[in-house]
């Protein structure tokens, strides 16, 4: 190669770098809109402030969350799809719009590897398995042997239909061998409203939205989900100390449009990850039953392919399909 062309060669990456850096710069002068597709109130909704807040700080600009409901988060998904790769438009959500809601939806409209950018793992978090307290169980056995004693009292509210949520009801009613059918609410509040009133006999949901109500007696938390006992409710065995093989978590990402230019990934991850691991923001975060996180736009990837495969026989053998 010539000297000549070496030097318009760098010459043409400083400039495609200097385009990429001003993007990046562009991104804090422009309001961000984050979307949340599920009911105010929740954990994830509460969650999604937090870092609306620490955007802004760290942007100096108007940063607002819009909770676009329905379709367990495609709705919000397919509106992050829509705008512009310009870092002014963030998805939060739970792992289920990522994960699994593909695997029984092929009209779901999106792919989850090719379709968004990955930001980051934002925080993880047990799910947990409640019953009103009126219910006359105390654990994950009584309350099998209940529903069997009661045939066409095993309901069970989720927050959403398709979400993680509901296949692991549908995994313990085939684990434990008894028919259980989910109430699929429009997120966490009404579902657990709806058991603190006792129209369903339990709700599988996030432990944070749960802890509140376990701990002033309108709720009995049976079961948490992980390998191990939660640190937020210690006092609740998992499913496995009670016999059932089931251990997973779930956690919340942040999600950009696809070729949304690297620099504004960066910023993006970079402003986050310092948020969520802020001693302030985890304090708040582990009092609500939350794990803060922060990992790489590449950790959020391989976090997310791996719980495909994980989740993909689950949803095989349930034989769900969307009803939309």
């Amino acid at each position: 190669m010539t000297r000549a062309f070496m030097s318009a060669l760098f010459a043409g990456i400083a400039m495609l770098t200097g385009a990429c850096a001003a993007a990046g710069e562009e991104l804090i002068r422009q309001p961000i809109k984050i979307l949340y597709g599920f009911a105010p109130g929740s954990g994830g909704d509460l969650l999604s402030r937090m870092v609306a807040e620490r955007l802004s700080a760290a942007t100096g600009q108007n940063v607002v969350v819009e909770n676009r409901t329905g379709a367990s988060g495609k709705i919000a998904l397919k509106a992050l799809m829509a705008s512009p790769p310009d870092g002014t438009t963030i998805f939060i959500g739970p792992n289920g719009p990522m994960t699994i809601i593909p695997l029984y939806d092929g009209n779901a409209g999106y792919d989850p590897k090719t379709d968004f950018a990955p930001l980051t793992q934002l925080v993880t978090y047990e799910f947990a398995l409640a019953t009103p307290t009126a219910l006359p169980v105390k654990s994950v056995r009584e309350l099998v042997a209940w529903v069997k004693a009661n045939p066409g009292k095993g309901a069970y509210g989720t927050p959403g239909a398709g979400s993680s949520l509901h296949f692991l009801g549908l995994k313990l009613g085939s684990t434990a061998g008894v028919d259980l059918r989910a109430v699929n609410y429009r997120g966490s509040v009404p579902a657990i409203t709806d058991a603190m009133a006792g129209q369903v006999s339990m709700v599988f949901l996030p432990l944070v939205d749960t802890i509140e109500q376990h701990r002033a007696g309108a709720v009995r938390i049976l079961a948490t989900s992980a390998a191990l006992r939660s640190s937020f409710v210690p006092e609740a065995p998992t499913f496995v100390e009670q016999g059932y093989d089931i251990a997973v978590t779930g956690w919340y990402g942040a999600f950009a449009p696809a070729k949304t230019p690297r620099p504004i990934v960066n910023e993006l991850n970079r402003i986050m990850v310092e948020a969520v691991r802020s001693p302030e923001i985890s304090a708040r975060l582990n009092a609500m039953g939350f794990h803060p996180a922060g990992t790489t736009p590449e950790g959020l990837a391989d976090i997310r392919d791996k719980e495909i495969e994980f989740w993909r026989p689950i949803v095989a053998a349930s034989g769900f399909k969307s009803e939309e």
